[in-house]
Parts: structure tokens; C-alpha cells; sequence
């Protein structure tokens, strides 16, 4: 899923933003500043609250965009060139690749349509919400006795989900949300947050992955030590035949600093695309 886009984020190219970079290793690690945690790692007792549950308060991530490799097509500069599809590739491979989605089979064509167009048909690239999975693990945490808040810093702006964790339903007559309506409970030291009530506006991610209003996404929060832990699951029995399981993500809990507000979003220069290839997705 390597993409490409000439965007910039309040007159900065990505591309300079890769000081302070928090690098997200292909199996599951993540490392910041220096420091790796790998999975299951735990470095110390847990932290709990005073009514005994794992103290899930801090700062988990920080959302850098990677330094883009680059590649000069002519006169061109193309920044994370999406690698080109076998020719004679069914349409069906992009539904059934690993730890993709599986789509129903009718609805296969109507996924790689919008694969092949993201750069004009992706919400994102016009400073929509990203949505749920796609906005990613929590990057800072604000935990009571009473609910959780997730704090988003995204690259299209700020964004928040406070969910109930005291027995609370799920509201009632609300307009749907990109991010949905979320409650929590505990499952011994594991926070499941159950989130339903979306819209139909946002994609499960890159390459054309769009969803119905049935979508309910599923994820699990457990802390050991200074490490938490981030899986994913989506329902959605409109457009896919079976459960989908997000790349799960380990966290590593960052001192000596905080979530900042956003800077503002501003709509990609679609105008300027030497072509159709894909955005980096650093979700």
C-alpha cells in the first residue's frame, strides 16, 4: 500500500517533517525516541486506578509522517510511488489479499474503482474525518471511574471520542458520526470499546476500502507495564463476507510530552497529480 501525493500541510512538504519521526516497524513494534517496545513486553507492574482497573492515562503516540521515498518520472517527482499490479491480476486479489478486507464478491469492482481514482474519490484527501479503524490507536488517553477520552492530533485536524465505561447504552436518536457512537467495559483488564453509528463518508483505509452504515468496529485496549496494546475488529455484513481484524499495534507509553492541537488541514493540490497513485496513509 505505498502511495503518492504532492500535498503539503499548511505550506510544509511532508517530506521535512521527518525529525522527531516515530517509526512503526513491520512486526507490530513500535519505537519512539529511542525506545522499543515489542509485544507482551512489560517492564514493570501495571499502574491502576483507585477502582482497580489498569491506568490507561497518557500519551501513546505521536503521528509523524515517514520521509517519503522518492522517485523522478521526467520532470516528475513522485513521492511513494504505488508499486504497479500484476496485468493480469483478477480484480478479486484486491479483496482477498493478506490482512485486507474480503469484500463480497459483486462489490469487488466497485472497490477497485475507487482503488484506482483515490486521489478523487478518498474523503480524506479533502480533509474529512478518517474514521474508525483508519484514525488509528489511541494516541492520548484521559481515563475516570466514569468514561475514557481518546485525543486525536490527525493530519486533518483534531479529533476526540469520549465513551462511557459506567454501564451507559449506546445513545439513542443521535445523528450518525464519522467516528461513531462508542461505549466501553471492562473484560477483566481489557478495555473493549464497542463503536457503531457511522456514516457512510469515511473508508476502513487506503485503496478504496469504503463501508455501509451497518459498520461496527470492535477494539480491545490492554495494558502490561508501560506498553498498550491496540486491536481492531470490523463488522460490517453489507459489503464484507467475514470479520475483519486490523494489524494489531503495540504502544509504548511517551514521557515529557503531549498531544498539541492540529494545525489546520487545507484540501490536497489534486490539480497538481502527476497521476493517479495513492497518498501515504501514515494511519
Amino acid at each position: 500500500m505505498s502511495q503518492c501525493f504532492l500535498g503539503s500541510r499548511v505550506g510544509v512538504p511532508f517530506v521535512v517533517l521527518a525529525v522527531g519521526i516515530a517509526a512503526v516497524l513491520g512486526n507490530g513494534t513500535t519505537s519512539v525516541a529511542g525506545q522499543e517496545a515489542k509485544p507482551g513486553m512489560s517492564v514493570k507492574a501495571t499502574p491502576r486506578t483507585p477502582d482497580g482497573h489498569p491506568d490507561l492515562n497518557g500519551m501513546w503516540y505521536r503521528r509523524v509522517p515517514p520521509v517519503p521515498t522518492v522517485q523522478r518520472v521526467g520532470n516528475s517527482i513522485i513521492l511513494n510511488p504505488k508499486a504497479p499490479r500484476e496485468p493480469n491480476a483478477s480484480p478479486s486479489a484486491i479483496a482477498y489479499n493478506p490482512g485486507m478486507p474480503k469484500y463480497k464478491p459483486e462489490l469487488v469492482a466497485r472497490v477497485k474503482e475507487l482503488d484506482e481514482n483515490q486521489v478523487n474519490e478518498d474523503p480524506a484527501l479533502a480533509c474529512g474525518p478518517p474514521g474508525v479503524p483508519r484514525i488509528g490507536p489511541p494516541q492520548r488517553i484521559v481515563q475516570t471511574s466514569r468514561e475514557v477520552v481518546i485525543l486525536y492530533e490527525d493530519l486533518n485536524g483534531s479529533f476526540f471520542r469520549l465513551i462511557p465505561t459506567d454501564g451507559r447504552p449506546h445513545r439513542k436518536g443521535i445523528e450518525a458520526a464519522s467516528h461513531g457512537d462508542s461505549v466501553g467495559r471492562w473484560e477483566g483488564d481489557t478495555l473493549v470499546i464497542d463503536a457503531r453509528n457511522f456514516t457512510e463518508e469515511t473508508w476502513l483505509g487506503d485503496d478504496g476500502l469504503f463501508h455501509s452504515a451497518e459498520l461496527r468496529v470492535t477494539e480491545r485496549l490492554r495494558r502490561e507495564g508501560d506498553t498498550l496494546a491496540w486491536e481492531a475488529t470490523v463488522e460490517d455484513p453489507v459489503v464484507l463476507v467475514e470479520l475483519w481484524k486490523v494489524t494489531p499495534r503495540t504502544l509504548t507509553l511517551m514521557t515529557g510530552t503531549d498531544i498539541d492541537e492540529a494545525s489546520p488541514c487545507q484540501e490536497r493540490s489534486l490539480p497538481n497529480m502527476t497521476d493517479l497513485s495513492h497518498h501515504k496513509n501514515t494511519r
